[in-house]
């Protein structure tokens, strides 16, 4: 699959005309299968740039996909480019390519910004058995010799996680900062459209980006508009998700444990209280019963009151429990979990001691398990 990817256009005070009529003769002449523009359209937010600007654009014979920028969210202007652009955000499907359109503009601000809902969109919208495409106006990472190197994502480590473990692979495109570039962070490609019409250029000429993707790789050209083209490289997709970066989240994420029996009153009781003292700072264990006594067992509490340590009187599963659990334990077989943990009910305090220790044990090697 051929693209052009072409990037801050800025139809307005800052437009040379004849650079991005003839960037559009260009690619005519070249017949990409898509043409990606990902934002600042304009300049201001106002209609009439995004009215030339669309009545320029339409003269290209491709297929035009674009993402708005942060000039173009400006004076409320995500509103004409929805008017003449279509949706701020959308998705674009062929047999092996997925094309995920990210709005990461905030209102009057040059910030970017993509947020939670998105990022969870975004996992939604992509394919694990295509190639996929995440476009938006912000870098990811610093460009350099931009000559400032802020206006990154605030949400960038955020969105960077949701790139990594999420995207299989993505190849994003973005613009912003008027400089081609190109760099990769663990699995993700990202690529970098410089101006390809503005006065307010930092290379020799205005330009856009051509990929060829297709047989695991890219094939990356910068095509200068007066000055021709330059190969930037050939690069190899890499879709495996790389296991530091799933060590790293597993270790950072919390995790919720539920403890289930039929009464709640004894064994998953001293487990969620021994489980919540020896337990790291990002874990924490509940317990409940199908059919909860009505009070803790005496022996239970006393066995727990040698050791400083109390817990909550029977409670009574509810399936919103299972649902906020990270991980299920259950102390009769006959209750649905991710392990059965079978020790019998004490009988007498030196059993309940025996069993403190056996739990204990238990306890740890679950943390540790979960844990990594």
């Amino acid at each position: 699959m051929e693209i052009v990817h072409i990037s801050d256009v800025h139809f307005g005070s800052e437009l040379i005309r004849g650079k991005i009529e003839e960037a559009v003769r260009q690619i005519n002449a070249m017949e990409p299968d898509l043409v990606i523009l990902t934002g600042d359209i304009g300049m201001w937010g106002i209609h009439h740039e995004f009215r030339e600007a669309y009545e320029t654009l339409s003269n290209l014979k491709p297929e035009l996909f674009a993402v708005p920028g942060n000039h173009d969210a400006r004076n409320d202007g995500i509103k004409y480019f929805k008017l003449y652009f279509g949706r701020n955000r959308k998705v674009l499907k062929f047999d092996d390519f997925v094309f995920v359109g990210v709005d990461s503009t905030l209102p009057d601000s040059d910030d970017g910004y993509i947020g939670p809902e998105q990022r969870q969109w975004i996992t939604e919208k992509v394919r694990g058995s295509c190639i996929n495409f995440i476009t938006l106006h912000h870098h990811v990472v610093p460009v350099p010799h931009t000559g400032r190197n802020m206006n990154v994502l605030i949400d960038a480590a955020e969105f960077v996680e949701t790139l990594t473990l999420n995207c299989h692979g993505a190849i994003v495109l973005a613009g912003h900062r008027h400089v081609p570039y190109s760099t990769k962070l663990l699995r993700t490609h990202i690529i970098h459209a410089g101006s390809v019409s503005s006065y307010k250029v930092l290379m020799p000429d205005n330009n856009y980006n051509i990929l060829k993707v297709g047989g695991g790789r890219i094939d990356l050209k910068l095509r200068f508009v007066d000055l021709g083209e330059v190969e930037i490289g050939s690069f190899q997709l890499k879709p495996v998700t790389p296991e530091s970066m799933l060590r790293y989240h597993r270790l950072t994420s919390t995790r919720k444990v539920l403890l289930l029996s039929r009464r709640n009153d004894c064994r998953s009781k001293i487990a969620e209280a021994l489980f919540n003292k020896l337990s790291p700072g990002n874990m924490h264990a509940v317990s409940a019963g199908l059919e909860p006594s009505a009070s803790l067992n005496p022996m239970v509490s006393r066995i727990l009151g040698e050791l400083g340590l109390s817990v909550t009187k029977p409670k009574k599963f509810v399936e919103e429990m299972a649902k906020d659990a990270d991980y299920v334990v259950s102390f009769d077989e006959d209750i649905t979990a991710d392990e059965i943990w079978k020790v019998k009910r004490p009988n007498n305090e030196d059993e309940c001691r025996k069993l403190v220790k056996m739990l204990e044990e238990n306890i740890r090697d679950l943390v540790w398990r979960i844990l990594l």
